[in-house]
């Protein structure tokens, strides 16, 4: 039976091609030593955001990787050309399901980090939010084409209906997408058990 979904779009499109200048930066790499208090991890990962947004450029698939936040080892990872024969053999054209293989993977291990990609440069979503609540992740970290780095994390699960309609709210004042469901992260995380933030360089 197949549990979990994480989006992912079929495509090749030069609009999600990675800004190469940036990720291969000084001031890039300078942001991981804040993502965690582990060292071990933060060099992880670095090195999984630079692999994915690589492997990802010019592609609308996403890519997810698993690492222990105790060791800073990968535990599993899919990103592979779109396709993920090796952790579930099945995939779809709007989504990237996995099952047993990679939560068998998972299992015996207490402080999960996550690190996927977002080609279109979104903040994290209320899927990735939910996810993280679901599967118990310690926390998360989204890797944007455009070079940015979100870090969430979620202790409940958010409606999709009132995320939906504090969106629309925002979009509805005038704000441009993006920076409508940033806004709207940010009054979850005010009045709900998530946290989210840019990650920035020290």
């Amino acid at each position: 039976m197949l549990l979990e979904d994480e989006l992912s779009h079929k495509g090749i499109d030069k609009a999600v091609q990675i800004n190469k200048v940036i990720i291969n930066s000084n001031e890039y790499r300078r942001k991981f030593d804040n993502a965690t208090d582990n060292p071990k991890v933060n060099k992880t990962l670095y090195e999984c955001a630079k692999e994915i947004l690589y492997d990802r450029s010019g592609s609308t698939y996403e890519s997810m990787w698993w690492i222990d936040g105790e060791t800073g080892e990968v535990i599993a990872k899919f990103n592979s050309m779109g396709k993920i024969p090796a952790l579930t053999g099945k995939e779809h054209e709007l989504k990237v399901t996995y099952g047993g293989n990679i939560l068998r993977k998972l299992k015996g291990y207490n402080n999960i980090i996550v690190i996927h990609n977002h080609p279109n440069s979104s903040a994290p979503s209320v899927g990735d939010f939910n996810s993280a609540y679901l599967r118990g992740y310690s926390m998360g970290f989204v890797a944007t084409h455009d070079g940015r780095l979100f870090r969430y994390s979620s202790h409940q699960k958010i409606s999709d209906y009132m995320y939906d309609f504090v969106w629309k709210k925002y979009i509805s004042r005038g704000y441009a997408e993006l920076e409508a469901q940033i806004m709207a992260i940010e009054q979850f995380a005010r009045d709900s058990e998530i946290t989210f933030e840019e990650v920035l360089r020290t």
